[in-house]
């Protein structure tokens, strides 16, 4: 066998095991994606085709078929009160939670006590509280009589239910319940995140005179900051979704409230109380449509889904804009 021939068998060997090694690592990947791939199609693919095919049924409010039920769900009396006790919530809820998830974590990284591991766990205990517990928790809580923090809520001048329990302080206890439900959970995760930052980055931050306030914000926070929007896509998606809460504090607690006071809740009023599950599914699907907005805000706007080497060609395409402009800049001035 001459040089030549023995080259190119060679490289004919190393193509081989390429594409052997590449077929072994998709295989590999498929089998840990299946399981989710499953999830999904069954768990959310198929439930939004059948909601898509069942929307223009006939039905009560939709007697000749059709899609102009959508329309009549957009102009229902009660979609505009549930939509704006939504969005209150939201404005609420999804703020103060991404801004003290945010804090906490940046306090927790920079903490190198000790209890930091004891702390940590106890971020987590409020999330075991949730749903109808949690109801029955901040029932217990806000009810003047039976407050562990009686003191406190009588020295603003709360002293019986009714003072509590109105329909205008719904937002804040929904906002407040669901705060405290899920901000441990997300401190922990944020937590995580700032772990992956490399240690040489912050020590070189230091040794150019950063304080911590300065390495928190110039530093942690631009290299998080993916992942901060994640949060916020998922924070606002789940605050889309309440019902539980005002469900059961309506049915057993407080009855004063509407029925129908939150989206969720008005979506299951026409399905399950009205029959009409036309309108359920076309509120359903309105519903989704911003959470789908947000996720591809994440997946096409940020560096989320990116591997290393995707992240690397865009480094060097804006680093090649970048000299290029440079370039351009000096033949003008020339």
């Amino acid at each position: 066998m001459s040089q030549l021939d023995f080259h190119k068998v060679t490289i004919l060997g190393v193509k081989m095991a390429k594409i052997k090694k590449s077929k072994q690592s998709n295989t590999a990947m498929w089998i840990m994606l299946s399981p989710y791939l499953f999830l999904l199609i069954s768990l959310g693919i198929i439930p939004v085709i059948m909601a898509i095919a069942e929307i223009p049924t006939k039905a009560r409010n939709n007697r000749n078929g059709g899609w102009g039920v959508i329309s009549k769900v957009i102009h229902d009396f009660r979609l505009l009160p549930a939509a704006e006790h939504m969005l209150g919530f939201i404005a609420i809820f999804v703020p103060l939670t991404i801004v003290f998830v945010v804090m906490m974590a940046l306090m927790l990284d920079l903490n190198n006590s000790k209890w930091k591991k004891y702390i940590r766990v106890a971020y987590i205990i409020p999330a075991s509280i949730s749903g109808g517990v949690a109801v029955l928790v901040w029932y217990i809580i806000f009810e003047p009589h039976f407050s562990p923090f009686k003191p406190f809520l009588r020295f603003f001048g709360i002293k019986r239910s009714d003072q509590i329990w109105q329909t205008s302080h719904l937002v804040w206890i929904f906002a407040i319940m669901a705060f405290f439900t899920i901000v441990g959970n997300w401190i922990l995760i944020q937590y995580g995140s700032l772990q992956s930052i490399s240690g040489e980055v912050i020590e070189a931050a230091r040794i150019d005179g950063c304080n911590a306030y300065q390495i928190a914000l110039r530093i942690k926070l631009p290299l998080i900051k993916k992942y901060i929007i994640y949060m916020a896509v998922l924070v606002f998606a789940g605050g889309l979704q309440l019902f539980v809460e005002p469900q059961l504090l309506d049915t057993g607690v407080f009855q004063g409230i509407s029925h129908v006071w939150s989206l969720d809740q008005l979506s299951y009023d026409f399905a399950f109380t009205n029959g009409e599950f036309g309108s359920a599914s076309a509120l359903s699907i309105l519903l989704l449509i911003p959470s789908l907005l947000g996720a591809l805000v994440v997946i096409f706007k940020t560096d989320m889904f990116e591997d290393e080497e995707s992240a690397a060609r865009k480094e060097r395409k804006q680093a090649r804009k970048a000299l290029e402009a440079l370039e351009a800049q000096k033949a003008v001035t020339k």
